[in-house]
C-alpha cells in the first residue's frame, strides 16, 4: 500500500502497515511505522502531527513471490477498465488521531481513521417525522461535515427521536427500523417462514460516505485453501441458543409459542420468555430473544484490497465445505508487510444488521 501524510509521500520509509475494518467498530483503521531519525542526515523529516490528512493507495508489489505475483495478475484481469481506474485513487481518506515516537528505534508509528469515526463519536440531538433513512443521513451528514457519496435508497418514511446520539447510531437506527417495516412487507416464503429483509451498512467509498445493501457478494473472488489460502479455522457453539420463546401476558398466562422448528429437531428445546408490552411489537420482541449457535470461522489469505468487511465472499475450504460457499466478513486486517500483502478474515455464516435500537414519541394517554 502506498501511503501520503498530506502531501508527503511515505511510502518508501514504511515499516510495517496495516489496513483494517470492522462490521462492529464501523471506522476503517489505517495503522503504519515509518523510519524518521533527525540524526541521521539521509533520511528525510516527516512533518507528521494528529489531525493531519492521511491516504492510502492501492498498489501491485511486483517484488512479491510468483505464486503471489500470479494470483494478483489474476485478480487484475478480473478488474474492469472501471476498477483499474480506481487504483489511482485514494482507498482510505481519513485523518491522523495518534502519533507515538520512539527515539531508540527511530520510528514514528501513527493511527488514522476514516471519516466514519467523526460520525461515530459526534453526537446530536433531532427529532424525525416520516423522514427516508437516506435523507435521514444526507441531514447528519451535512450537519456534521461528512460528504454524502451513494446513498441506498428504501423509500421508507420512519419516524423517531434521537437524544444524544452520534450521527452513526442515528443513520443506523433509522435504517434499522426501515429494515423491520420492508421485511414485514416483504411477509413469508411458501414455507410459512418470514422472508429474509434487506440489511444495510455505512462505509467510507474515499473521501464520502455510501450506505450499501450489507453482505454484497464480492465479485471474482474465491478464497481457496488450494491456491491463495494460507490458514484457517472454524467453531461452533450451541451453549447460547434459544429456540423457542414462551410469550406470556401481564399475570404470567402463556398466549403464544415463537419457535425454530429446525433447530429444535436438531438441538431438542431451549427456551425462553417474553412478556408482553402494549408499547412494542410482540412477534419482532420475541423473535428478538431467538439465538441461533454461534458459529464463526478465520481465514488467512493472499490480500485483495476490495475484501473488506460488510461484504461477502465465497470460500471453497475443504476444512468447512467441498464446494465453494458465501460466508460474509465481520471484521478484515489487511497487513503489508516486506512486500507481502496478506489479510485476515473474520467471518460470519449468516449476514448480520448492527442492531441499533431508536426512540419513539410516546403517545399521549386520554
Amino acid at each position: 500500500m502506498r501511503i501520503k501524510i498530506a502531501d508527503t509521500d511515505v511510502t518508501g520509509l514504511l515499516i510495517r502497515c496495516t489496513w483494517s475494518g470492522s462490521r462492529l467498530n464501523v471506522a476503517r483503521t489505517l495503522e503504519f511505522t515509518f523510519i524518521q531519525d533527525d540524526r541521521d542526515p539521509n533520511i528525510p523529516i516527516v512533518n507528521v502531527d494528529t489531525g493531519y490528512a492521511c491516504y492510502g493507495y492501492a498498489e501491485v508489489d511486483t517484488t512479491q513471490d510468483q505464486t503471489t505475483a500470479d494470483a494478483i495478475t489474476i485478480q487484475m484481469a478480473t478488474m474492469s477498465k472501471e476498477e483499474q481506474q480506481k487504483m489511482a485513487e485514494p482507498i482510505f481518506v481519513g485523518n491522523i488521531y495518534k502519533v507515538e515516537k520512539n527515539r531508540a528505534e527511530g520510528t514514528v508509528k501513527v493511527t488514522a481513521h476514516d471519516h466514519l469515526f467523526v460520525l461515530a463519536h459526534s453526537k446530536t440531538t433531532r427529532k424525525f417525522a416520516s423522514v427516508t433513512p437516506e435523507d435521514i443521513t444526507k441531514q447528519i451528514c451535512s450537519e456534521m461535515g461528512v460528504l454524502p457519496g451513494n446513498i441506498i435508497e428504501t423509500k421508507t418514511p420512519v419516524s423517531f427521536i434521537a437524544n444524544r446520539k452520534t450521527g452513526y447510531q442515528i443513520i443506523m437506527g433509522a435504517y434499522n427500523e426501515a429494515a423491520k417495516i420492508l421485511q414485514q412487507q416483504a411477509g413469508k416464503d411458501e414455507n410459512g417462514k418470514d422472508k429474509p429483509g434487506p440489511k444495510y451498512q455505512p462505509i467510507m467509498n474515499g473521501a464520502k460516505l455510501d450506505v450499501i445493501e450489507k453482505g454484497t457478494l464480492i465479485d471474482g473472488f474465491t478464497a481457496d485453501s488450494y491456491i491463495n489460502m494460507t490458514d484457517s479455522s472454524y467453531s461452533e457453539s450451541i451453549e447460547n441458543i434459544v429456540n423457542q420463546v414462551m410469550v406470556v401476558d401481564s399475570e404470567g398466562n402463556a398466549k403464544d409459542y415463537i419457535r425454530d422448528d429446525d433447530d429444535i429437531k436438531k438441538h431438542s428445546i431451549f427456551q425462553d420468555v417474553y412478556k408482553e408490552d402494549k408499547n412494542k411489537d410482540t412477534q419482532i420482541e420475541a423473535k428478538n430473544l431467538l439465538k441461533k449457535p454461534e458459529r464463526e470461522g478465520t481465514i488467512v489469505v493472499l490480500g485483495n484490497y476490495r475484501v473488506k468487511s460488510s461484504y461477502s465472499i465465497a470460500i471453497k475450504d475443504s476444512l468447512q465445505n467441498k464446494v465453494s460457499a458465501q460466508f460474509w466478513i465481520k471484521s478484515d486486517t489487511h497487513t503489508f508487510l516486506d512486500g507481502k500483502h496478506e489479510m485476515k478474515l473474520v467471518l460470519e455464516f449468516e449476514n448480520i444488521m448492527n442492531d441499533e435500537k431508536v426512540e419513539k414519541e410516546k403517545e399521549d394517554k386520554k
